[in-house]
Formats: C-alpha cells, sequence, structure tokens
C-alpha cells in the first residue's frame, strides 16, 4: 500500500495565510484562476537578475571574482532573461540596468570574496506529520562551524517598528529556513535579509531555545490552517495589490455561495504547498 503523501509548507503558504486567510484559500483551496496566465512583472525579473547573478558570480574563478566581472555577469543575464521587451524605451532600461549595477556594488563590498558555504540551497524536513521546505540563497560558515542565514532582497528595507505581528509575517522566511537547518542538525546562530539598494541587513539571532519556539509556532499555524473552515479575508494595504481583490469584493465573485472542500479534499489540496 502506498504511504500518504506528507502535506508540505512553504515560506509563502504559511506567510500568505497569517497575511489574510481568504488570499490563502484561494490561492491553495479553491484556485478560481488556476488555468489563467498570469503576467509576468517586470521588477519579478529583474529580481532574479540579480540573484542569478550572485550566483555565477561565486561560480567563478576565485581570480576572477572581480567587480568587474560581476557587472559582465549582470549584463549576459539581463540579456537572457528577455527583460528588454517589457520596457518602453532605451532610457527606461538603463535606469533600471544601472540600479541594478548599484545593488551588486554593494553587494560585493559587503561580502567581497566570502565564498558561501552554500548557494541557492533547496531544503526540507520532516516535522510531526508535515514537511517544510524552501531554497535558501546563501549560507555562510563560521569558524566554529555555526551557520548564517542570508535572502537577497532587491526590495527596499522595511522596518515594521513595533507592529510584531507584523514583524513576524515579515520575518517568516529566516524563521522557517533556521527550523529546517536546525532539524537537520545544523546549528544555525543568524538569519539575515540582505537588502542590495540600501546595503543593509535585517537580522534575527537564533538559540536552540528559540528554535524550539518556532517550530512550535509553526505547528500553530499548520493546526490553524488544517482547522480553519472560513478562511475569512483580512483586510489592509495588501488588498489593492491582491490577485483575488475583485473576487474578493463580490465583482467576480461566482464561489461566494461553494461549500468548502471536504476533510478528505482539502487534504489533498494542501498537500504540495
Amino acid at each position: 500500500m502506498e504511504a500518504k503523501k506528507l502535506q508540505r509548507f512553504s515560506e509563502y503558504s504559511l506567510s500568505t495565510y497569517l497575511l489574510c486567510p481568504r488570499k490563502y484559500r484561494y490561492t491553495y483551496i479553491e484556485k478560481p484562476f488556476k488555468k489563467q496566465k498570469r503576467s509576468v512583472n517586470v521588477y519579478f525579473i529583474f529580481g532574479n537578475a540579480i540573484h542569478l547573478s550572485c550566483k555565477e558570480f561565486y561560480e567563478q574563478k576565485a581570480e576572477d571574482r572581480t567587480l568587474d566581472n560581476l557587472y559582465n555577469i549582470f549584463r549576459n543575464v539581463w540579456k537572457r532573461s528577455g527583460i528588454r521587451a517589457f520596457f518602453n524605451s532605451r532610457e527606461e532600461e538603463k535606469e533600471l540596468g544601472e540600479r541594478g549595477l548599484y545593488m551588486l556594488s554593494n553587494f560585493f563590498n559587503s561580502f567581497g570574496q566570502k565564498v558561501p558555504y552554500k548557494i541557492e540551497s533547496y531544503m526540507e524536513n520532516k516535522v510531526r506529520d508535515y514537511i517544510l521546505f524552501g531554497r535558501i540563497d546563501r549560507i555562510d560558515l563560521s569558524a566554529d562551524g555555526t551557520l548564517q542565514i542570508v535572502d537577497y532582497k532587491t526590495t527596499k528595507y522595511y522596518d515594521s517598528g513595533e507592529d510584531n505581528e507584523e514583524r513576524d509575517r515579515k520575518t517568516i522566511q529566516l524563521k522557517l529556513y533556521a527550523c529546517i537547518l536546525d532539524g537537520m542538525k545544523h546549528k544555525v546562530t543568524s538569519g539575515s535579509y540582505y537588502h542590495f539598494e540600501d546595503d543593509k541587513f535585517d537580522t534575527i539571532d537564533f538559540t536552540p531555545e528559540s528554535i524550539n519556539y518556532l517550530r512550535e509556532w509553526f505547528d500553530e499555524i499548520v493546526d490553524d490552517i488544517r482547522y480553519d473552515r472560513s478562511f475569512d479575508k483580512k483586510m489592509g494595504r495588501h488588498c489593492e495589490f491582491c490577485d483575488f481583490f475583485k473576487l474578493c469584493n463580490g465583482k467576480e465573485d461566482n464561489t461566494a455561495n461553494l461549500m468548502l472542500p471536504s476533510d478528505e479534499l482539502f487534504a489533498s489540496n494542501i498537500d504540495n504547498l
């Protein structure tokens, strides 16, 4: 008899639920737009080009890891990405391209020739009766054998201030990665978002005790998802940017009278989050 597949949760699926349970419902359960082709955002391609340039930079020989070569790698990635089709003029393309070069200058100055322990690594770990998974941009190894997680951000640095709920949601990626690595018997001491444009780190320190607490927190989120049968919407600034804004407000809503999936269907729908 084939073993039952474990449910899988990523940083994006968990943070989507924390942001708005209704968005989670539409994204992972009912999927009203499943067959529609989503538009590609120029900034998404731009972010991928920055990430890929950093990855290819470390594939070079040590003597070739110079700032000029990093610039050249970025220019080549830019050409391959197809991003040029999204600009209205050469001046518009030049502006964003120069912004990318500026970001990579900051990256080079901050990280220099420090070679990461791992880069662009897919990781997963079984927790209780589900799996947490994700792809970590960068892992650095300290002299004492502990690990530091770094996630690259092309967005501007964001200070959530005293809003602890927002802070928890914004940093869930680092926390999830720390739990995954800890579950794989690695000692993780910190996780950082590196914001290229601001040349700024947003860092969280980890201890065995804090990671145990986080593991319990993830358990609670997973249980909330499993037992939620209403998936109420959570209003906020994010609504106007949401793919489901019109549907959620009844302008395209043909799902209002739908019953939520049965337990069996529900489980199958969230099998690969």
